[in-house]
């Protein structure tokens, strides 16, 4: 708007488009509570008043709203308007601009009407539509599609009245109208979560509570600092005080005058709800030992969660570890909570708070299979098995998904939830797998509808993007769930993986998108033991099929030889002379076989049972 100050006011009435101040909410922060509503034709005119919800159970959990007294006495035609040189600001109507929605609750069937008009009077008259509800709240909508727009030398329109109870016939009392919530083209007022969030179970002797009916709460100075972006409202989802973040790019809470020392703490929890929002971020700022902002020592870090589940309450239980930039932890003053789209979009939250102890989930009652591979054959990212080369990071600033460091009967394992994808690094530490043949890793998940690992080399200049990257990704659909998964990947399928001897990064992914949590052990390069021979190009006593599934037999694909059947790790298992290979007493996994035709000649295949 500054930068048409050169034009006249009717060049700027033509060129203008709407620009309501909507929607018209009524709370603190947003449109219609510091309005000047100016009650007229309604006899002595009492004032509009801006009241507590009398009815938020019900269709309309807002906090606040506008209360209208239609009185006996006064015309049917009592109403009130907004200040036409302020408050709503100009707007034309058009195809995209040109309906209207009124939350109303009345204890009378009557007509709602509304006006619109511009600064110099003008108006094409009301457009009315009876309340078809009672004594509930109910939406109402404007059809304005009809109506023209003032002439040139009128302005703009910029003002609406509102007729609360507009009854030809004469009221037989006072009728008093509640109102809310007035959009133009904004739809239906947004999606609302019709129960409330999961009551938590933590001890309340681990937990310190900034928001929550389960415990007793710390004083908190704000739940929307002054230089937020967002607006909130206090509402009640089957009577449980929740907070209502709409427009939402990013909402600032702050417990300055009482801040919080959680070093005794290991997770953050908070329950969060949202019809329209693809990705939600918690900052959490310290303000260090001088307890003031910005004095030299303050640290904070972002967490950001991609693509949480939408119209469903989501429980995030965010490790304290993942907010690395958090080195202090003793005068927590600032939460940021942010969410994209940014400014388009409504998240509920509920039960924020520090907790210590372990998070109380599904998963894994046994840990990841310990690893049998020969450690001069391995090089090894993660495993207890073997001594694990250095890597640099195991989720990346770039991630989309949480990292958590568990046990699992005294077994290190990595937890990610809410996994889209996420980078592991050895960027520091490039890895020549150029003598491996295999990547080899153990997974477990309960929701996981396919799993990817992607494999990066740097190339020779051993820098991310310097022209001689190549990568390559493999995906497996469908895997088993509830039960570890041991994928041993032949780095031969990584067929785009050009090179191999300056491996620095890895990509984990999960489907469904942001929406799945997977654990993984024991992540390794390895090679073909030497002690099983190998002779390539040989096409001798072919194995088929091959994999095959356990339990089946396979059929080496000619005459009579002597087969030897070993583990991976290159322990011999069995012997035979027969065509025919019986696989059930063989379990899930990868093995080789050693075939000797009656001339001596050998060939090794791998057989893989699934």
């Amino acid at each position: 708007m500054k930068k048409t100050l050169l034009f006249t006011f009717l060049q700027l009435a033509v060129l203008v488009g709407f620009a309501q101040n909507q929607p018209i909410d009524f709370e603190a922060g947003g449109y219609g509570a510091d309005w000047t509503w100016t009650p007229f034709e309604n006899d002595s005119n009492p004032a509009i008043e801006i009241i507590a919800n009398p009815d938020a159970s019900g269709g309309n959990m807002s906090a606040t709203v506008a209360k209208f007294t239609a009185l006996q006495t006064g015309n049917p035609w009592a109403g009130c308007e907004s200040n036409s040189a302020a408050d709503l600001g100009p707007f034309v109507l058009d195809a995209s601009n040109s309906t209207i929605k009124v939350m109303v609750w009345k204890s009378v069937i009557s007509d709602v009407g509304i006006k619109l008009a511009s600064p110099l009077g003008w108006s094409q008259g009301e457009l009315k539509v009876p309340n078809t509800l009672i004594n509930q709240w109910e939406e109402i909508t404007f059809n304005f599609s009809a109506f023209m727009n003032p002439p040139i030398d009128q302005g703009q329109l910029s003002q609406i009245v509102f007729f609360p109870d507009f009854d030809l016939a004469g009221r037989t009392q006072d009728n008093i109208v509640y109102f809310d919530n007035i959009t133009f083209n904004a739809g239906s007022l947004p999606v609302e979560p019709m129960t409330a969030a999961p009551t938590p179970t933590n001890n309340p002797a681990d937990v310190i509570s900034l928001y929550s009916d389960a415990y007793t709460n710390v004083p908190v100075d704000t739940w929307l600092t002054g230089w937020s972006a967002a607006t909130l409202t206090d509402v009640l989802i089957e009577s449980n005080p929740t907070k209502r973040y709409s427009n939402l790019d990013f909402a600032g809470i702050e417990t300055v005058a009482n801040q919080l020392d959680i070093t005794s703490m290991t997770h953050i929890h908070l329950d969060v709800w949202s019809a329209d929002f693809n990705s939600v971020g918690l900052k959490i700022v310290d303000w260090g030992a001088d307890g003031g902002f910005q004095g030299g020592d303050d640290v904070e870090h972002q967490v950001n969660i991609t693509l949480p589940a939408q119209e469903e309450w989501v429980s995030l239980d965010i490790p304290l570890t993942q907010f690395t930039g958090l080195t202090t932890q003793e005068h927590i003053a600032q939460f940021i909570l942010v969410a994209s789209p940014a400014g388009n979009n409504t998240v509920f939250m509920d039960n924020m708070f520090f907790y210590t102890g372990s998070v109380i989930v599904e998963g894994p009652a046994e840990p990841a299979p310990t690893p049998i591979q020969l450690a001069q054959n391995v090089i090894s990212l993660f495993s207890d098995a073997y001594t694990n080369v250095t890597v640099d990071t195991w989720s990346t600033v770039w991630s989309a998904g949480i990292l958590e460091d568990i046990t699992i009967q005294g077994n290190p394992t990595k937890k990610y939830s809410n996994l889209d994808f996420v980078g592991i690094e050895t960027a520091s530490n490039q890895i020549d797998a150029t003598t491996m043949d295999f990547i080899h890793l153990d997974v477990w998940s309960s929701d996981f509808t396919s799993f990817g690992i992607k494999i990066v080399d740097w190339g020779a200049d051993a820098a991310f993007a310097g022209g001689d990257d190549t990568e390559h990704q493999i995906n497996i659909t469908a895997p088993a769930q509830e039960q570890w998964v041991s994928l041993d990947l032949p780095l031969d399928d990584f067929t785009g993986l050009v090179n191999r001897n300056h491996v620095a990064q890895y990509i984990l992914v999960g489907q469904p998108s942001g929406n799945t949590t997977v654990y993984v052990d024991n992540v390794f390069f390895y090679k073909t033991p030497t002690n099983v021979e190998q002779i390539e190009n040989s096409t001798i006593g072919r194995i088929y099929p091959n994999p095959v599934s356990a339990g089946n037999d396979v059929r080496i694909g000619s005459d009579v030889y002597s087969i030897e059947i070993y583990d991976i790790s290159g322990k011999l298992l069995n012997t035979s002379r027969s065509s025919v290979i019986e696989t059930n007493w063989l379990s899930k996994g990868v093995y080789f076989v050693k075939i000797t035709s009656p001339e001596g000649t050998k060939s090794t295949q791998r057989l893989s049972i699934k």
